[in-house]
């Protein structure tokens, strides 16, 4: 398809001109990753022309969250209004860092399918009811959960849950595929993950769940405090740091051995997550992944915090570039391949 086809179908998007079928055909156009630039291009347009850009604001919410790592109170609300003076400036430079790196593309990507699933409503006179208005998050990616939990969901993986209902009733969460909870404790509500007929139950704790479509197995690891598995009939077991239980889903037969959960979770450390952390720790967690020294030439740098995730095994250079971008520094290499990272810092 030429690029002016795709660049036409791209504007009516904006503009909420398209046909399902259209829709589609730009997804798959999207996927194939050929006109990054042109994506990253359109975006910056839009913030240089107007610094109160106007965009739909379901796909304002939805880049948005895919592309900040929100704050507690602002995914409960879902709204951040795009034409807010105050919130210009911190949208403007999150959206240049992320065209800068690509992640734009993955924001609009799937801001078209992979976000919210349709809740379906009755209508009763004038008034409209919703029916189980279940919000479902698919891929890899960091997700915030209204009570401050955190999930890292690992690549062909699924989590779903009531957001009437989290954490203003229960707290509760269906897993499809593999991902690593971090729970705030909360002691009047258990944390619950549904991995079929299989039920982990937790107050607060951070651990590992395996339930891979294509297996028969239900695999948890605990990384810190306490784990119940079991089902609606018995409890399998409590289990604490590097410790597992693994089920049968279909014989309900389970085991229960000592592990190394360092191994069992090794695949999220391919990931680098930056999760409202100052530059101080970043910088840390950087030079730990990269093996490279870095310094700051302004010590003030160390106070300016950072939002980013990592998921797709950028180079070092491109993490560099996103995080200068968004606190506003440069960075350089010295003659032993050192990293120097300059600017005015943060009060």
């Amino acid at each position: 398809m030429e690029k002016k086809v795709f660049e036409e179908l791209f504007e009516n998007y904006l503009q909420n001109n398209l046909s399902e079928a259209e829709e589609k055909k730009l997804m798959e156009i999207v996927q194939e990753g050929i006109y990054d630039d042109f994506i990253k291009e359109k975006i910056q347009l839009l913030l240089k022309e107007n610094d109160n850009v106007e965009l739909d604001k379901q796909k304002g919410d939805d880049i948005l969250q895919f592309i900040l790592s929100q704050s507690e109170s602002d995914i409960k609300t879902k709204v951040i209004p795009i034409s807010r003076k105050e919130n210009s400036r911190k949208i403007r430079r999150a959206l240049i860092a992320i065209a800068a790196t690509v992640l734009i593309f993955f924001a609009v990507k799937n801001a078209l399918v992979y976000n919210q699933k349709t809740v379906p409503v009755i209508t009763k006179g004038n008034e409209t009811e919703e029916v189980n208005p279940v919000l479902a998050y698919h891929g890899k990616q960091l997700i915030h959960l209204p009570d401050g939990s955190t999930i890292l969901l690992n690549d062909n993986s699924s989590i779903e849950y009531n957001q009437n209902e989290f954490d203003t009733k229960t707290r509760e969460v269906t897993l499809s595929g593999e991902a690593y909870f971090d729970i705030q404790r909360n002691e009047k509500k258990p944390f619950i993950v549904h991995t079929g007929k299989v039920r982990t139950q937790v107050l607060g704790t951070a651990f590992n769940i395996k339930a891979k479509s294509n297996t028969d197995e239900v695999e948890v690891t605990v990384e810190r405090g306490k784990v119940q598995v079991g089902d609606l009939k018995k409890v399998y077991g409590v289990i604490t740091p590097n410790q597992q239980i693994k089920v049968n889903t279909n014989t309900l037969v389970y085991e229960q051995n000592q592990v190394n959960a360092v191994i069992v979770m090794e695949w999220k450390s391919k990931y680098l997550i930056l999760d409202n952390i100052n530059m101080e720790e970043a910088i840390s967690l950087i030079s730990q992944k990269y093996k490279v020294p870095i310094t700051l030439s302004n010590e003030k740098i160390k106070n300016c915090r950072i939002t980013a995730s990592f998921l797709n095994d950028e180079d070092l250079d491109h993490i560099l570039k996103v995080i200068c971008s968004v606190i506003e520094t440069e960075y350089r290499y010295t003659e032993n391949g050192a990293v120097v990272l300059k600017g005015n810092g943060c009060e």
